[in-house]
């Protein structure tokens, strides 16, 4: 298997903070393409990541905008278009972050607008990430929500509760919340829960948006060595207006660790298992929480080396999915720049 990748990338000089030392405002822009091939297609290529942030980070008024083009990559899952109709840009739109915060003091924060899910140990953009492709658990949860948060910081104990729309769903609202606990500079444990409303219909980012979520996360260094371990709990009720005829339930573990060598190389690496708990004869529309199809199961491995070098970072990627009757691996790099 060969795979060959060229990109030109032209990034607008990035502003520097503003000339009143506060409140900051930055500015960043990130600009990266990848590409995939597996054995059973000729591959693809696209572009990324082209965002544009810009920040007020200091004072008690703050806001945070991110708007360009962006993919979500999944591993074993197709790979579609950036721009392909209701997937990737398409799912959030072109400003797919955008918030105020009031930060009254050290300890509390009000947060309202477009706000990313506190779930999981997976960011959405492929930039924020150890590996380039999202994992099958990641996929199951919310991306970004629309909601106000308030989030209370006493210490070592961290609380947030959300208002939000749960899986963007735009009309039926979801709580969601965070507690973690951080014993130590290197250790921090911590809860999360989404409940949405159990009659929201299914839309573009969930094909089963009334499941409620339970994730337990763990980030622990060990010098060189970063491990991210998580559990997750999916339970989608019974809803007649969904035509859901009785409770679904299915269960994510996933085990993510990233080692920095000396200098600008390191290697990440991630497992999954995941299983649907109803059977494969089971016909109720919410019957597949992980998405190979009712009482199917999946387990994925991940493995990414890369090099970064200022703002530029390469990656490359080998990823497995075994799930029932179904197998795939792929092979991918990745070429970010950001400033």
């Amino acid at each position: 298997m060969m795979f060959l990748f060229a990109a030109v990338l032209v990034i607008a000089q990035s502003a520097t903070p503003s000339p009143k030392p506060s409140p900051a405002v930055t500015l960043t822009a990130v600009v990266g393409g990848y590409t995939f091939a597996t054995g059973q297609s000729p591959g693809h290529s696209d572009l990324s990541n082209a965002l544009v942030t810009i920040a007020r980070t200091e004072g008690a008024f703050r806001y945070s905008v991110t708007a360009g083009a962006y993919a979500f990559p999944v591993v074993g899952t197709p790979l579609v278009s950036t721009f392909a109709a209701g997937a990737n840009v398409n799912l959030f739109g072109y400003v797919p972050i955008a918030f105020v915060k009031w930060v009254p003091n050290s300890q509390l924060t009000l947060t309202a607008g477009k706000i990313a899910t506190l779930l999981g140990q997976e960011n959405g953009f492929t930039f924020q990430n150890i590996n380039i492709q999202r994992g099958l658990a990641w996929n199951a949860e919310p991306t970004i929500s629309r909601g106000i948060r308030a989030t209370y910081t006493p210490g070592k104990l961290t609380a947030n509760l959300e208002y939000n729309d749960g899986y963007y769903s735009a009309s039926h609202r979801a709580i969601e919340g965070l507690v973690g606990w951080q014993s130590d500079p290197n250790t921090n444990v911590s809860f999360a829960f989404i409940t949405p409303d159990r009659n929201t219909p299914p839309n573009l980012t969930a094909s089963v948006a009334n499941k409620a979520e339970y994730d337990l996360m763990i980030a622990k260094q060990f010098g060189k060595l970063q491990i991210l371990p998580y559990f997750l709990w999916i339970d989608s009720p019974a809803s007649a207006s969904n035509g859901y005829a009785s409770n679904e339930t299915a269960f994510a573990q996933a085990f993510l660790a990233n080692y920095a060598f000396g200098g600008s190389w390191s290697i990440a690496a991630r497992f999954e298992a995941l299983e649907n708990y109803s059977s494969p004869t089971d016909t109720n529309a919410n019957a597949d929480l992980i998405g190979f199809g009712p009482g199917s199961n999946a387990v994925t491995y991940t493995l990414t080396p890369q090099y970064k070098a200022g703002s530029l970072t390469a990656r490359a990627e080998y990823s497995l999915v075994n799930a029932t009757g179904f197998t795939q691996k792929r092979l991918g790099f990745e070429l970010n720049v950001q400033l």
